[in-house]
């Protein structure tokens, strides 16, 4: 039986083509149908599916205020929203609200329907890691008056990034890599209280502080301060002149008054270089009085690799890892791995780094599990939980609508019957029928497609 269409659906179908002309098909609810979703929101505000595609639209058109208040109405509602969850996490993000951020994965994560989903929200939390520790620094700074007159945390050390002073550009990653074996070093020691070396990395990147900086005694104790660290450890790796030896010298400053309490230095060749800062790590315990026993003295030796282009790999991996290029850090990670199979910390290295990497390259609309046609309501992978009313489709009283653009992607599909519940949801091509033929996927960007709109009645 042939299908009659009515006025309003042709101008829908001329809308859609002028969409669709030239354009890849959107990957969820495009912000141009904002006004149409905020009508349909204020005739059914409490249909769950409506609300979280018109937090997704607001996503999309980077309005995340409003985007927040609607995704957190849906979750009033249904607190079981597996998309609303990940998309309010994503809002969270943008609105640089890290720890609301979290909270928001945390419970998608505990609504995950499977593996995968877990998987994935578990690599996002890996990679929101890094932007709370900037947004701590951030914190700090702002706080710099209240914090510079609070006592720090008593035994507590930050070693600041050490710099590179030399011509070559292959051995600058090695600052990273002996200020994070430092680190490690001296929270072998039980009293101490060791910052982790992101943490203070993410101070120096928020300071902006310069190659000098980063070794005056005046800016180690502000910083010390800032992180509430009563000493500050900080220095330089040289060249040597005339030689192929490197010379490592560091100082501890104390953050109350910027004095220096200690200091240490070491030189050798550079396939020694942990032996080095070996040397530095135990003239720097002996000026501060801190005895250790031999036990300690005995784990303090170890060293985590014995090849040196292991430890210049893990190196680089450290300095692509505080850029954010968490693949380049898989990448050197694995190399290191590769070169010394018992170097434990560029295992764990290699993990975390493929985990936020793995983060980085996951789709919003693929995260909130609605890539492949999930319902917009209710638990992940599961039906959708609406406030049922009348006249859901406005224009199509009843019906399916799939629309299929000249582009491969993502396909926005309507459904609903009658004056019931409606889902409006994404679906990919491989989930319409096999009868519609070929879509043209892959014609040259510009051309105008092809859009099919078959309407099943109910």
């Amino acid at each position: 039986m042939r299908t009659r269409f009515s006025a309003p659906a042709l101008v829908l179908a001329g809308a859609l083509l002028g969409a669709c002309a030239g354009n890849p098909a959107p990957q969820s609810p495009a912000p141009a149908n904002l006004p149409a979703l905020e009508a349909d929101q204020q005739q059914h505000p409490r249909d769950t599916g409506v609300l979280t595609r018109l937090g997704i639209a607001y996503y999309d058109a980077k309005q995340y205020p409003r985007a927040r208040d609607v995704l957190n109405s849906a979750l009033a509602i249904d607190g079981q929203n597996y998309t609303a969850n990940v998309y309010l996490g994503l809002t969270y993000e943008k609105l640089a609200k890290y720890d609301s951020a979290r909270v928001s994965y945390t419970a998608a994560s505990a609504q995950a329907r499977s593996a995968r989903q877990r998987s994935e929200i578990e690599d996002r939390l890996t990679l929101l890691t890094r932007l709370e520790l900037h947004q701590a620094a951030q914190d700090a700074i702002a706080q710099e008056a209240t914090l510079s007159r609070a006592p720090p945390t008593p035994n507590a050390i930050a070693v600041f990034p050490f710099r590179y002073v030399g011509s070559n550009s292959d051995l600058q990653p090695l600052s990273r890599g002996l200020t994070e074996v430092m680190v490690t070093d001296l929270g072998k020691l039980p009293r101490l209280t060791l910052l982790e070396r992101e943490r203070v990395q993410a101070l120096v990147d928020e300071m902006a502080l310069t190659d000098s900086g980063r070794v005056d005694p005046g800016t180690g104790a502000r910083s010390g301060r800032l992180l509430r660290a009563a000493r500050v450890v900080q220095g330089s790796l040289q060249d040597v002149p005339g030689k192929t030896d490197l010379k490592l010298d560091a100082t501890v400053v104390d953050a109350t008054n910027a004095s220096v309490v200690a200091s240490g230095s070491g030189t050798d060749q550079l396939q020694q270089i942990l032996d080095v800062e070996k040397q530095v790590l135990f003239h720097l315990l002996d000026q501060m009085g801190i005895a250790i026993t031999p036990a300690e003295r005995r784990a303090l030796s170890e060293r985590p690799t014995a090849d040196l282009q292991a430890f210049l790999a893990y190196s680089r991996g450290l300095e692509d890892e505080d850029r954010g290029d968490y693949a380049a850090a898989a990448a050197d990670y694995s190399a290191a791995v590769a070169r010394d199979p018992n170097f434990r910390a560029a295992k764990e290295r290699q993990a975390t780094a493929q985990q936020a990497a793995q983060a980085q390259s996951v789709s919003p609309m693929v995260l909130a599990g609605i890539s492949g046609g999930a319902s917009l309501g209710g638990p992940a992978g599961g039906p959708p939980t609406t406030a049922a009313g009348p006249g859901r489709l406005g224009v199509l009283q009843s019906g399916v609508l799939y629309t299929v653009p000249s582009f491969g992607g993502t396909l926005a599909a309507s459904t609903g019957g009658g004056d019931g519940p409606v889902s409006r949801q994404p679906a990919t091509r491989p989930q319409l029928p096999e009868a519609l033929g070929s879509d043209n996927a892959g014609q040259p960007a510009g051309l105008i497609g092809t859009i099919i709109i078959i309407i099943t009645r109910p």
